[in-house]
C-alpha cells in the first residue's frame, strides 16, 4: 500500500502542482535515494515546496511534492531521469498530479487537514462504508421519508459551506461554487465539475463521477442522490443569496456515464 504524505498549500488555481512518489533500495552509502533525487532536481533547477520521506525494511519512501507551473512539459523529463538514474535500485514511481486546487496536510494534531486559502478545516472523516451503513439505516427505518431526510441534510450543509464561501473576498460567485465542488473532491465525496453556471447562477448544471452516494446506494435502481442534490441546491442558492429548485437529469445507474446535476 502506498503511504500518503500530504503537505501544506494554499488553493491557487493559476499555479501547476505536482507530486512525486518514489520508493527505492538504499545502499549506504553507495546510494542515498533521498540525495539522488536532490540532486536530480537541482540539476533541472526545478522548485520543490516540501519533501518528506521514511525508510522501512531496506527501501526509503520519498514524497515530493513540486511547483511546476513554469515548466509543466518538465514532469515527463524528470520521471525519464529518476528511472535511469536509479535503476534496478527503484521499486516504485507514480506522478501524481492534484485534481484538487488547495490540498491536505497533517498539521494541529488531526490526521487530516483541508486548508483553503488559508483557511484550515478539520475533518471528520467516514469511509464510504460508514456511509453505506447510516444511508441504508436511514432507509431502512424510515422508508420514504429518509430520502426528505437526506436531502435536507444536504442543504443545510451546502448552505452552511456556501456562507463559508462568500467570507473569502476577490472571488466571483462562479469561482466559489468551484472552489466549493473542488472541496468536495477533497474530502473524497467523488469528481465534480461545473459544468454550466452564468454570472447570475440562473442556471448551475454539475457533474458527478464516482460519488460516494452513488456507490452506496448502487443496489437500490430506484434511489436519486437526494444528499448530493441537497447540498448542491443549498450552495447555489446561498453563493447566489436566491431561493433554487435542482433536479438529477442524468444518472450513472441508468446507463449514463455520469450523474448530472441542474439546479435553477
Amino acid at each position: 500500500m502506498m503511504p500518503v504524505h500530504i503537505n501544506d498549500i494554499y488553493y491557487d488555481p493559476e499555479r501547476q502542482f505536482c507530486g512525486l512518489y518514489i520508493a527505492s533500495k538504499i545502499s549506504m552509502p553507495d546510494f542515498d535515494p533521498t540525495l539522488e533525487l536532490l540532486r536530480i532536481l537541482n540539476q533541472n533547477k526545478v522548485c520543490f515546496l516540501s519533501i518528506s520521506s521514511h525508510r522501512s525494511e531496506g527501501v526509503v519512501h520519498n514524497f515530493i511534492t513540486l511547483d511546476l507551473t513554469e515548466n509543466p512539459g518538465l514532469k515527463e523529463e524528470l520521471v525519464k531521469r529518476i528511472k535511469e538514474k536509479f535503476g534496478t535500485m527503484l521499486v516504485y514511481l507514480v506522478c501524481a498530479d492534484s485534481g484538487v486546487p488547495g490540498l491536505i496536510y497533517n498539521v494541529d494534531g488531526y490526521p487530516v487537514i483541508l486548508n483553503v486559502s488559508g483557511h484550515p478545516i478539520q475533518v471528520a472523516a467516514m469511509t464510504t462504508s460508514g456511509w453505506k451503513n447510516l444511508v441504508m439505516g436511514m432507509i431502512r427505518r424510515y422508508k420514504s421519508e429518509a430520502t426528505l431526510m437526506l436531502w435536507n441534510m444536504g442543504n443545510d450543509f451546502g448552505e452552511a459551506q456556501g456562507k463559508y464561501l462568500l467570507e473569502m473576498k476577490g472571488l466571483s460567485d462562479r469561482n466559489r461554487i468551484r472552489i466549493g465542488l473542488a472541496i468536495l473532491q477533497a474530502l473524497g465525496w467523488g469528481k465534480f465539475e461545473l459544468t454550466e453556471c452564468d454570472d447570475f447562477g440562473k442556471t448551475v448544471v454539475i457533474s458527478a463521477k464516482e460519488n460516494f452516494e452513488e456507490l452506496i446506494t448502487w443496489e437500490l435502481l430506484d434511489y436519486e442522490n437526494r444528499f448530493l442534490l441537497g447540498f448542491f441546491v443549498g450552495l447555489v442558492s446561498k453563493v447566489f443569496d436566491k431561493a433554487c429548485r435542482g433536479t438529477e437529469v442524468k444518472c450513472m445507474k441508468l446507463g449514463d456515464p455520469q450523474c448530472q446535476f441542474v439546479i435553477k
